[in-house]
């Protein structure tokens, strides 16, 4: 027998018993994190019980990432097309292209979802519709609203209940001028202004795709600035090209009063100058999201707070044998978190004793142009010691001329030290791609991507210009006019940054 290994027949007899008697995983909430753990978990023998009260595939699929991304993926062809010197269709009415946009979201979605529940049948997951509840750390109860109840014994439990929308006091959603996302991804008829307050990911994509579509855009910011927590130069540029393109921003501001009327509504603005009057035919509100914590978490012995269920590095709650995941949790709302979330659940919940690190999580938005970040910012970066920065303008990108989408750069932040990349910042075309090269660069050495060739005419040569600038041999850009100190990698570099 080799040493460290664990014996075979002992595994086998495991194995077998798992087949004779499987263990039952009941997984509440059929989002990215919820479908994912009860497939991994059905992977590895148990004996999976999905349980969704709405679609499966949860907000994500639904009603946030996937058709957003439908509508937006529409509206940035209808933008080419206008801008294009060859077609010339500048006299194109976008509202008579609204209606053909939903129907193919709608089609994106069901296919999408049709997918999803083919996999589940495909592993077996048992998939019930309704409300569940928590009865103790082993009992679930779903009421199904045609036969009652029915009490689900389990010998572990998977939350993944997801998030709302946040709202404001005094600012009740009313599905009509005042809206969430849910009924902007359903609007009949592209409003002529639309404000959105929140500056966040979710607000500024929406205030990209009315922006496209034709509509007026105010993003209403309480923070300094849109986009909190991301690359300072990032937002600074996206910030200038939205509002180059006609967006109306207004950081450090707030709505302070609204009046419903027959055209619309008239808004209140605080900003640091003045109080403003805004009308508006739609307001949007896109304050983020919090956790949905609606179960009877008490029964099962689980403690939550504000910011969501507790849990550990192994996604276990307070109470054994129940576990949970995705936006439910403290910490990052995303889908794609979720489903690593799910991954690692179900894996403890099978015995085989994984953590979540709280890896370098990629963080992508669709924008025009969209913006992708993995890593340190160049604030977080100077904090740890020397860096060095290379940075590469698409404008010297081929394919980015070619396709007329020439804004924006990528910059890319490593330790002058040892050469490790510390941070990739994007924000261009294909910025979402360009986003998993750079996922696998992070703690790498920067020398190591610089030798492999990138295909031409690519967007990834960006890239690849971007870390040979970082020690000032990037070959697409003129040579600097002012003097460089040495780089450690020979030549001439660019001076150190702290």
């Amino acid at each position: 027998m080799v040493t460290g290994q664990r014996p075979v027949l002992p595994r086998i007899f495991e194995l077998l018993k798992m087949t004779m008697n499987p263990k039952r995983v009941v997984i509440i909430g059929g989002g990215p994190g919820g479908y994912v753990a009860a497939i991994r978990a059905a992977q590895l023998g148990a004996k999976a019980t999905l349980i969704e009260k709405d679609k499966i595939g949860g907000t994500c699929l639904n009603h946030g990432c996937i058709p957003t991304k439908a509508l937006l993926h529409d509206a940035r062809m209808l933008h080419s097309l206008r801008r294009s010197s060859v077609f010339k269709i500048l006299s194109i009415d976008p509202s008579g292209l609204l209606e053909p946009m939903m129907d193919r979201k709608k089609k994106v979605v069901e296919e999408l979802v049709k997918g999803v529940e083919i996999l589940l049948e495909s592993h077996r997951v048992v998939v019930k519709k309704g409300q569940a509840d928590l009865i103790s750390p082993n009992q679930v109860v779903l009421f199904d609203g045609e036969d009652g109840k029915e009490i689900l014994e389990a010998d572990a439990i998977i939350l993944a209940p997801g998030s709302k929308s946040k709202a404001l006091p005094g600012l009740t959603p009313d599905g009509d001028k005042i809206i969430t996302s849910d009924e902007a991804l359903e609007i009949k008829k592209i409003p002529r202004e639309l404000v959105i307050i929140g500056g966040g990911y979710i607000g500024i994509e929406f205030a990209t795709l009315f922006n496209l579509l034709g509509s007026r855009v105010t993003v209403v910011e309480i923070l300094e600035n849109i986009l909190p927590g991301l690359e300072g130069e990032l937002v600074r540029n996206l910030r200038r090209f939205l509002e180059r393109d006609g967006v109306k921003i207004l950081t450090q501001s707030s709505v302070e009063g609204v009046q419903k009327n027959e055209d619309g509504l008239r808004l209140m603005v605080k900003t640091p100058q003045r109080t403003q009057e805004i009308n508006a035919e739609k307001l949007l509100m896109a304050v983020g999201r919090e956790p949905s914590l609606d179960l009877n978490f008490s029964k099962a012995g689980i403690e939550t707070s504000p910011k969501g269920i507790k849990v550990n590095r192994h996604m276990e709650t307070t109470s054994p044998n129940v576990y949970a995941i995705g936006d439910a949790v403290e910490g990052i709302m995303l889908a794609h978190v979720a489903m690593e979330h799910g991954m690692v659940a179900a894996e403890n919940v099978m015995g085989l004793n994984r953590e979540w690190d709280s890896p370098l999580i990629p963080l992508c938005i669709f924008s025009h142009p969209e913006v992708a970040s993995i890593g340190l910012t160049e604030k977080e970066a100077k904090a740890k010691g020397e860096i060095k920065i290379g940075r590469f303008s698409f404008r010297s990108s081929p394919k980015a001329v070619i396709s007329g989408e020439t804004d924006g750069l990528i910059k890319v932040i490593a330790s002058r030290e040892n050469d490790t990349v510390l941070g990739v910042h994007i924000i261009g075309p294909e910025a979402s791609v360009l986003l998993s090269i750079a996922s696998t660069m992070i703690e790498s050495k920067l020398k190591e991507f610089t030798r492999f060739i990138q295909a031409h005419p690519t967007i990834p040569e960006a890239l690849k210009e971007a870390c040979l600038d970082a020690d000032g041999l990037a070959i697409h850009l003129p040579k600097p006019l002012r003097s460089l100190s040495p780089s450690p990698h020979g030549g001439r570099g660019r001076p150190a940054y702290r």
